[in-house]
């Protein structure tokens, strides 16, 4: 069977750029393909011929967002259970029941013997970095927190990491102290 060349042509928001494989399961050729928005992404050919596939997947994101901002039962239920931009501030800087650390984003590594500073913004991680001490840690994390999410928003929330941390960083002064009067 003889492949139908689809290089240049477009197929919604996607621009064919280059055949890309076979589809074992099905025999279909794959066909290598840039989105409007930059990605890139492998399709199909023949979903993308018959309009299944009209994008990388920013289109039904996009779609979902409006629908979500126009729907008004669905605005009803965000105000209802406070889902706001100050829900998704708060749920970055809220301490989970499973933290040990007193600091959101920040965990110790046993494997590495090392901190770890993590934060996810926007569905991308945009901070997975190492450091020898906590402080460096926190640091990293409260600096990322500043960048993506803004000063303002975050002073409530800091204040209160601020406090926690230094609770901790006393709890370990008194341990280290006890076990020295211990020796």
């Amino acid at each position: 069977m003889t492949r139908i060349d689809l290089t240049g042509q477009q197929f919604g928001r996607l621009t064919v750029l280059e055949y890309a494989s076979r589809n074992p399961l099905n025999g279909n050729a794959n066909w290598l393909c840039r989105c409007e928005c930059g990605n890139e992404v492998v399709v199909d050919g023949y979903r993308l011929r018959k309009g299944q596939t009209q994008s990388c997947g920013c289109y039904r994101a996009e779609v979902s967002r409006k629908n979500i901002m126009t729907q008004e039962k669905t605005r009803a239920q965000m105000v209802k259970h406070h889902i706001s931009e100050k829900a998704h501030v708060d749920g970055m800087t809220v301490l989970r029941s499973t933290n040990s650390s007193g600091v959101v984003g920040v965990s110790f590594d046993k494997q590495s013997s090392k901190w770890v500073a993590r934060m996810m913004y926007e569905g991308h991680l945009v901070l997975n970095h190492q450091f020898h001490s906590f402080e460096a840690a926190c640091g990293a994390r409260f600096a990322a927190e500043e960048r993506y999410i803004g000063s303002e928003k975050l002073n409530k929330a800091r204040q209160a990491q601020m406090v926690k941390m230094a609770r901790r960083q006393t709890r370990s002064l008194r341990t280290n102290q006890a076990v020295a009067v211990g020796k």
